[in-house]
C-alpha cells in the first residue's frame, strides 16, 4: 500500500514539474479541474483551453462518481463471505 502512495505521489509532482517547465518554455499554460464538495462541483479553468480542460475535468468527474457508485451497489449486493 505505501508504494502505491508513493508512486501516486511520484507521478503528481511529475504533472506539476511538467506543467511549470511547459509554461517556462512556452510562456503560457493552461489548467483546468473541478472539486466536488458533497454534491456541489467547483469547477475553475485558466489560460486559453481551460474552459475545455475545466469540461474535460467534470466528464471524467461523473464517470468516475458513477463507477464508483455501482461498484458500491455491487459490494453491498454479495453476502456476507461470498466471493466472484
Amino acid at each position: 500500500m505505501q508504494k502505491l502512495l508513493a508512486a501516486g505521489l511520484l507521478i503528481l509532482l511529475l504533472g506539476f514539474a511538467l506543467i511549470i517547465l511547459g509554461s517556462a518554455i512556452q510562456g503560457g499554460a493552461s489548467a483546468g479541474g473541478v472539486i466536488f464538495i458533497g454534491p456541489f462541483p467547483i469547477v475553475f479553468g485558466s489560460g486559453p483551453n481551460g474552459s475545455t480542460l475545466a469540461l474535460l475535468s467534470v466528464v471524467i468527474g461523473g464517470v468516475m462518481l458513477v463507477l464508483a457508485i455501482l461498484w458500491g451497489w455491487r459490494i453491498a449486493g454479495r453476502k456476507d463471505g461470498e466471493t466472484r
